[in-house]
């Protein structure tokens, strides 16, 4: 298995991920690991306007750019991690998972993820 493979499955291997993917800032998938079900080509268009809003947030308030966003859903949570800046990526959680080992790994590995794309 190649590694981004490898990485993405580790990830999705965490309790309660639904869905994987990896998209390039423009908003065009680059890949998707996951069940069926999920329009993966129209999730990742709309990854980076929360993205783009949540650093402008940020910067608006003096925090600087956002590295991840967490959005509570009525059914799910997303997560967005920012991996560089040409890459972008989005983990989907059923709504009762606790997603703080994730928050972890997604920070401890960032670099690391980024490199595999």
């Amino acid at each position: 298995m190649p590694p981004l493979e490898t990485a993405l499955a580790s990830l999705a291997a965490h309790p309660g991920v639904e869905h994987v993917l990896v998209l390039g800032r423009d908003g065009l998938l680059i890949t998707h690991t996951g069940g069926p079900g999920l329009d993966a080509e129209t999730v990742s268009a709309m990854v980076p306007g929360i993205a783009g809003a949540a650093s402008a947030l940020g910067r608006a308030a003096g925090q600087g750019d956002a590295s991840t966003v967490v959005v509570r859903l009525d059914d799910g949570v997303a997560l967005v991690s920012v991996l560089s800046a040409e890459v972008l990526l989005a983990v989907l959680l059923r709504g009762d998972a606790g997603f703080a080992p994730l928050l972890r790994e997604l920070s401890r590995r960032r670099g690391e993820l980024a490199g595999l794309v």
